[in-house]
């Protein structure tokens, strides 16, 4: 089936594999009229972070993305003096003429994208949670992220504190929750508590805990997710679709056009190791 004009794409994680977002785009017939959305995780890990946001900034309204963890963190290190860690690879990213436009662009990208019969975001949204709170919770921190007040936040941003959602948290505390659910959420418990340490897949995970979307979703939408590469994309779920199908750890690169439903997905283009730095797997 030829992709009608005017389509819109979703691609999971891509994280600096630039060459692996070319050939997808290019073996799903990505043409002028058509849109590009992200799940997140622009940038880290793979080779060529410069030029995956390079490529996002110049599509214009062409583009846009929810923020990931790892999008987050560069922003860290540009606004709240956070060190680029061993395991980063954005070295050309931070040291590009162009950083501090790109940086600012990124910023002002939102932690959710919410459209009438879809809804984006990195990690996922909790079952405590229904969509009315996520987009509020969101739009909150993303506020902040605009505002002059932003290199506060990423100074105070790191923590795994509070993992219990509370709607009377105030101040860092709430925004730090907020973004920890929409950012960096893999399990839950029942009462909504985040367990921050498995980064395998559910099989394995601990005692007390599931993956958050096999709770009983509130969100009332087909959601789009990423983050968790170790799932390669399922979840059993028909209304929550995992886009994250580790193409920085050398396996695929995969999107969905909204019109028809249709997934593509092209293994890796880059060389195993490639700009690619750990041993102990995703993030």
């Amino acid at each position: 089936m030829s992709p009608a004009p005017g389509s819109t794409y979703v691609v999971g994680d891509i994280q600096g594999c630039f060459r692996s977002l070319e050939r997808l785009l290019e073996v799903a017939g990505f043409g002028d009229d058509d849109v590009l959305l992200c799940v997140g995780d622009l940038v880290n890990r793979g080779p060529e972070s410069l030029a995956t946001l390079r490529f996002a900034y110049r599509l214009g309204a062409k583009f846009d993305c929810v923020l990931g963890n790892h999008d987050l963190h560069f922003l860290a290190m540009v606004y709240g003096g956070q060190p680029h860690r061993a395991t980063d690879t954005m070295e050309a990213l931070l040291a590009a003429p162009d950083r501090d436009e790109l940086a600012e662009w990124l910023r002002h990208r939102p932690l959710l994208i919410d459209s009438e019969d879809h809804v984006l975001v990195h990690a996922g949204i909790p079952h405590i949670w229904d969509l009315d709170t996520a987009r509020t919770n969101a739009r909150d921190v993303e506020a902040v992220l605009k505002g002059s007040q932003h290199g506060a936040f990423f100074r105070a941003m790191y923590g795994n504190e509070p993992a219990l959602w509370d709607a009377g948290l105030v101040g860092m505390d709430r925004h730090r929750a907020i973004v920890n659910y929409l950012t960096r959420m893999r399990l839950v418990d029942a009462a909504g508590r985040l367990d921050f340490a498995h980064k395998g897949t559910p099989e394995d995970r601990p005692a007390g805990f599931e993956p958050w979307f096999d709770y009983p979703s509130k969100v009332g939408k087909t959601l789009y997710f990423g983050h968790w590469a170790a799932l390669d994309g399922a979840t059993d779920q028909a209304c929550i679709i995992g886009l994250d199908t580790g193409c920085v750890w050398g396996r695929t690169l995969t999107a969905v056009r909204l019109e028809d439903g249709r997934v593509f997905s092209i293994p890796a283009a880059e060389e195993a190791g490639a700009g690619m730095r750990s041993a102990t797997g995703p993030a």
